[in-house]
């Protein structure tokens, strides 16, 4: 492999540029934040790369710039995300808008990686220098961050999130950094004590964070890397053999092989998969629209997803594959799309390979493709800025071809992309601030506090919170909350009551339309109204979607026992296997002798019919305790099935 024989000068302020990029997230005004380490990324990096384009093309003479081949197919791609309104019917305006400012921003990086392709300064090495203060700041904050937790991380290494909010994120951004390290090493484009270093460390945190994808991916693109005639230096060779030896001992650990080998995260990403495939095939051409996936996934039923998920405390937001992600948002047309635009991607990476096989340049090129194609297909890169606007660059960096432009159009469409890639997410940052100040109040139970400030924080640019909670949901609980407060202890309400709430909610299923609390809730409120037949409909729209909802099962045989359907509630109940929290409530056991109590001794279902007996013998107490032992037996038998 041909190396660079005269070092480059080191170049401190792109080094430290990276390195304070990499703590934006922990900076106050961020890290408050629902997801610290998403939107200000983005920000961040969209005014870097604006300066930075700014300033290296100032002093360029060059007529005309080329837009490659990948970068005309992203930029199609994106267009394509930006006329959605028109191709296809949008839930929220405001997570199309986000999805998008995305894809256009991320060709704004692009057009930067290109820029600098042609040009004969140092700002290609300025940008390996940069990755270098990135990843170094993010390794060192992790694995110092993942040492003091000691016995507990190693445990449960979600308890050591990293700067980007989350391990798997920290772990990705991380991954990326490494072959550009080992390039800017061999061509001696920075310190090599300090990427000796930062490669130990990288190294480290990655097997500490145990995110299988990157191990996987890793493990791959190392190999490709020898195979390809990569030969690293003696330090480097140290420090990969030290990571194969933790490696080694982390196999032995009995918590790290249970959470390797456990096949439950596969399994959930085929229910994943299955409903984006379910979108797909209801708009194949054009998918149901950037930004919705988080909206419609719940349409196809929750059933096997944890129990968080079921009851709508927290909801899925993405597919955890990139390639399924734009087929289900996009469509075919888009998928199309950013195939080509991969496949082209790796044409290049090929040819250059073929043409000069002795520049590692071009073997680490190919070793980063495949640990982005296997990371793209288990997680979703393209989500996260901390690694895919590097990315880009690099892809605009080695991107060939394309169609002449004069130079002032070429740098005016990446500022203008950049530009609107920072607007957009400046929006988010704000909209995340304010939805920080609707759930603080919702957790007090604060009525008139959580009205004003979700009716205060809906805007175009802000509709759901980062758990897909249509805003205006929580104005309805609000003034659910207020009114039943102001009615005292054992208030009887009416056809009258409500009406505010129910507009709320309304308003947050036309945005939301399979969103299971507003469901819920809205069931509820007709319940308390007494309108059993609206209550009974919302109810069963709700567990259709799902079906083991504790709350719902529990108040779908109340609403059951209400209209008389004793022998209904009852089968409900059977199948409610709930939680020692359900079981112990008033209205559960109220349910359940109702129920029993009154369901016609023709009853046809066995279970029920050893109660027939039993209830005019037993009082309330043991009628109870033996229904509940009749549900642990049968639990147990499904358990043994």
């Amino acid at each position: 492999m041909k190396e660079s024989s005269a070092k480059s000068p080191v170049n401190y302020l792109a080094l430290g540029l990276g390195a304070l990029l990499a703590l934006m997230p922990s900076v106050g005004l961020f890290s408050k934040l629902g997801d610290p380490g998403h939107w200000p990324l983005h920000l961040g990096f969209a005014v870097l790369g604006m300066a930075w384009l700014l300033k290296s093309g100032s002093g360029d003479s060059t007529a005309s710039y080329k837009l490659s081949w990948p970068a005309l197919l992203w930029l199609g791609l994106a267009l394509w995300a930006w006329v959605a309104p028109w191709a296809t019917d949008l839930f929220s305006v405001a997570e199309w808008k986000y999805s998008a400012g995305r894809f256009a921003g991320y060709a704004g990086f692009l057009l930067l990686g290109g820029r600098w392709s042609k040009d004969a300064s140092q700002d290609s090495a300025k940008f390996t220098t940069f990755i270098l203060g990135f990843g170094t700041m993010l390794s060192l904050h992790y694995v110092v961050t993942f040492l003091a937790k000691g016995a507990d991380a190693l445990e449960d290494p979600y308890l050591v999130p990293g700067l980007m909010g989350h391990k798997n994120f920290t772990a990705s951004a991380i991954a990326l950094t490494l072959p550009v390290v080992v390039l800017g090493r061999m061509r001696q484009q920075g310190p090599s004590w300090w990427a000796d270093a930062a490669l130990w460390l990288g190294v480290l945190a990655i097997l500490l964070a145990q995110t299988r994808s990157i191990w996987l991916g890793g493990a791959l693109a190392l190999g490709v890397g020898v195979a390809l005639g990569w030969r690293p230096a003696k330090s480097v060779r140290y420090g990969l053999l030290g990571g194969i030896a933790v490696a080694g001992l982390l196999a032995l650990s009995g918590p790290v092989q249970k959470r390797l080998m456990d096949p439950a995260n596969l399994q959930i990403r085929q229910i994943f998969w299955d409903h984006s495939f379910q979108m797909h095939a209801e708009r194949p051409l054009t998918g149901v629209g950037p930004g919705q996936w988080r909206i419609y996934f719940p349409k196809y039923g929750l059933e096997g997803m944890n129990p968080s998920v079921a009851e709508g405390v927290t909801s899925e937001v993405r597919p955890h594959n990139d390639f399924i992600w734009v087929l289900s948002e996009m469509g075919y047309v888009g998928l199309a799309l950013f195939l080509a635009f991969f496949i082209t991607v790796v044409v290049y990476a090929v040819r250059d390979y073929r043409k000069d096989p002795t520049d590692l340049g071009h073997a680490t090129w190919i070793a980063i493709l495949l640990l982005t194609g296997i990371y793209a297909f288990f997680e979703f890169p393209l989500e996260r800025a901390a690694f895919w606007a590097p990315f880009m660059v690099m892809v605009g960096l080695r991107s060939r071809g394309g169609l002449t432009v004069p130079k002032p159009v070429y740098l005016g469409l990446a500022v203008v992309l950049l530009g609107l890639s920072g607007r957009i997410a400046w929006a988010a940052i704000q909209a995340d601030q304010a939805n920080q100040v609707v759930l603080e109040q919702n957790s007090r139970k604060d009525a008139r506090g959580i009205v004003q400030s979700a009716t205060d924080a809906v805007s175009s640019w802000n509709e759901l919170d980062r758990f897909s909670n249509p805003l205006i949901y929580f104005a309805g609980m609000g003034s659910l909350f207020g009114e039943a407060q102001a009615m005292g202890p054992n208030p009887t309400f009416t056809s009258a009551n409500f009406k505010q709430a129910e507009g709320y909610f309304n308003e947050a299923l036309a945005l939301h339309p399979y969103h299971v609390v507003t469901l819920y809730q809205k069931a509820n409120l007709h319940r308390y109204r007494r309108e059993f037949a609206q209550a009974q409909s919302a109810y069963e729209q709700l567990l259709a979607i799902s079906p083991r909802h504790p709350g719902g099962q529990m108040h779908y045989a109340a609403t059951l026992n209400a209209t008389g359907q004793y022998e209904a509630a009852a089968r409900v109940l059977i199948a409610a296997f709930l939680t020692p929290e359900y079981y112990s409530n008033p209205d559960y056991q109220r349910g359940v002798i109702q129920a029993l109590r009154g369901m016609p001794s023709t009853t046809k279902h066995q279970g029920l019919q050893r109660f027939i007996a039993l209830r005019n013998q037993a009082n309330d107490p043991a009628l109870f305790e033996a229904f509940q032992a009749f549900k642990q037996q049968r639990w147990q038998q499904e358990q043994a099935g």
